[in-house]
């Protein structure tokens, strides 16, 4: 939904693509008014002042007008954050891809504020840390389906409503959370969690984001990139995506 007031509109680049010969289309997830179509005419030009605000995945502030029924078109931009070295990281570069086709395809109006606040928190941590992306992405995708509303139940079976062992632990994706040892026997879709590995997910979604990239666990890495997309793509009812794909043959 757009505001009478299309001035200082902050926003992050999810996509862009070429639009006829020096223009850009560049969809951008916005702070007050979700997510927005512009066209940047003529932004391809050499020394248009523009351009650094509309590559993919950076933080830009945006005076727009009308432009169309669907689209808005840019008087100017200033580039907020350029995220200079994380995009130049190729496994953050994956793990953005994902995040951002994630929201083209997911995002609501009405959560857009708390999803906002996490794309920033995420963006930044991703340029803050010196490691344990895989951490930052996984923690992205917990909260985030967490405020879509399905959020999984970690600390009691799903099933009986009993405290969970962390010993003893096993993940339902149809039940949306964990199930004790005695549920377990008559479900068939469960996945085994060590220890750690049930202690590694429930830290990603109560630790503050920017502090995720510290978990060190022994975990399947593997395993549980499986789970937790296969748990947010049900959720969300959409099939798997190329980026998604990426991220999954990335993690060893």
């Amino acid at each position: 939904m757009a505001t009478n007031d299309n001035s200082n509109v902050e926003g992050f680049v999810l996509r862009e693509f070429s639009y006829r010969e020096s223009s850009k289309i560049i969809e951008v997830f916005t702070k007050d008014m979700g997510k927005i179509s512009i066209i940047a005419k003529g932004v391809l030009n050499k020394k248009n002042p523009n351009l650094s605000s509309t590559q993919r995945f950076v933080k830009a502030s945006y005076n727009l007008y009308k432009s169309g029924e669907k689209f808005f078109g840019i008087r100017d931009a200033t580039l907020l954050k350029s995220y200079s070295k994380s995009n130049k990281n190729f496994d953050i570069i994956v793990y953005k891809s994902a995040i951002c086709d994630l929201l083209l395809r997911t995002i609501d109006f009405d959560q857009k504020d708390l999803v906002y606040n996490l794309m920033d928190k995420t963006f930044d941590s991703f340029e803050k840390a010196s490691g344990n992306y895989f951490n930052i992405f996984l923690c992205f995708l917990l909260k985030y389906i967490s405020f879509s509303g399905f959020k999984p139940n970690l600390k009691e079976c799903s099933m009986c409503g009993s405290k969970i062992n962390p010993n003893d632990a096993y993940f339902s994706e149809k039940d949306g959370g964990m199930v004790d040892s005695s549920c377990k026997k008559i479900k068939k879709d469960i996945v085994y969690l060590t220890r750690e590995e049930y202690l590694y997910i429930l830290k990603l979604i109560y630790t503050p984001t920017d502090q995720v990239s510290k978990i060190d666990l022994k975990i399947e890495k593997k395993k549980i990139i499986n789970l937790v997309t296969s748990y947010v793509l049900e959720c969300l009812e959409i099939k798997k995506f190329s980026s998604l794909d990426w991220v999954i043959k990335l993690v060893k």
